[in-house]
């Protein structure tokens, strides 16, 4: 029971976590390429890996609902 229910917890902390590493990444990435053209620096690279982490929390929260 009390593992079913961790498990229940960790997938909605996925979801959550997915849906703002995705908004967060892509706000940052968006105010950086309006502000200046594209160089591509740590900030930029660091965006896209919010993007990217958030996109395979997301895949992941719903791979495990459909099991």
């Amino acid at each position: 029971m009390d593992e079913t229910n961790n498990k229940t917890t960790k997938s909605k902390y996925d979801l959550i976590i997915g849906i703002l590493g995705t908004l967060f990444g892509t706000f940052r990435l968006y105010q950086h390429l309006q502000a200046e053209p594209v160089q591509w620096n740590y900030r930029i690279l660091l965006a896209i890996s919010f993007i990217g982490y958030g996109i395979f929390l997301l895949y992941r929260y719903f791979q495990n609902n459909k099991q």
